[in-house]
């Protein structure tokens, strides 16, 4: 069989996320994410005007975070319109449809870029790097979380989700529905007061639309410390802190672009 081009990718990756968007922004997981994150320490750390550019912005998460702080302003980008229109209920700062790996944007214009969870998704994340360096202003401040290489969750997507997306090709989604999806979501239920330390629900469909895009996302990649850190090099940013986040899903890193001479 034909490997799938980038182009295929791209527009295989915009329909999953237009079907099942990404909604997991419960004010409990917003919390969290503020007080306990490296992108809620940069945003935390914003000045009055500068300008915050979230890259794969789902519902608007980082917009309803920077709206908390007060002063700064953002840009939400996003591949999938269902998921623009979910944020746009949500927040009524600016929101794009574009690629990440070829942004709409100016160099140079953000003073706190952020892509949570997002360039793991495409075909190139080295490509998606670079681009996310491109628009950060010099002297600013970029932070990117990846799925991490080796860990828990790099088990689970070889195990756990072949067996999911292998029993998705015999019974359809109505199957998983009624098969494995259930254990999925009760033991989100008990998984998340745990990892958060905050007591929360998460509404079924959330759950599912979660459910997917832990499994059966058409594109997905694992990446290492030393990889965001050897992009981030090549790029001209340093790295300022970096750690696993999420449960250790994530490897996140948060760097700064070095100001020209």
């Amino acid at each position: 069989m034909r490997p799938a081009s980038p182009a295929e990718v791209r527009d295989r990756t915009r329909r999953h996320y237009d079907e099942r968007p990404f909604g997991f922004d419960q004010p409990e997981i917003l919390e969290e994410k503020l007080d306990r994150r490296l992108m809620g320490e940069a945003i935390r750390a914003t000045q009055e005007r500068d300008l915050v550019l979230d890259v794969g912005c789902g519902a608007a998460r980082v917009a309803r975070l920077v709206a908390r702080t007060g002063g700064a302003r953002s840009i939400g980008l996003d591949l999938s319109m269902q998921s623009l229109r979910d944020a746009r209920r949500r927040t009524s700062s600016p929101l794009v449809q574009g690629d990440n790996l070829r942004l709409p944007l100016r160099s140079g214009c953000a003073d706190l870029v952020i892509s949570n969870g997002v360039i793991h998704h495409t075909p190139d994340p080295a490509a998606c790097f670079r681009e996310l360096a491109r628009v950060t202003k010099p002297g600013g401040t970029l932070v990117v979380s990846v799925y991490r290489r080796w860990g828990w969750y790099f088990l689970v997507w070889h195990s756990v989700g072949a067996f999911v997306r292998a029993l998705r090709r015999l019974i359809g989604d109505s199957g998983l529905r009624v098969t494995v999806f259930p254990l999925f979501h009760a033991a989100l239920q008990v998984f998340l007061p745990l990892a958060t330390r905050r007591r929360l629900f998460v509404p079924v469909e959330t759950s599912w639309n979660l459910f997917h895009d832990q499994f059966t996302t058409p594109c997905i990649s694992f990446h290492s410390f030393s990889e965001l850190r050897r992009w981030a090099a090549e790029a001209g940013l340093s790295c300022e802190a970096a750690r696993p986040e999420a449960a250790r899903q994530l490897a996140t890193v948060r760097l700064r672009r070095r100001t020209t001479a």
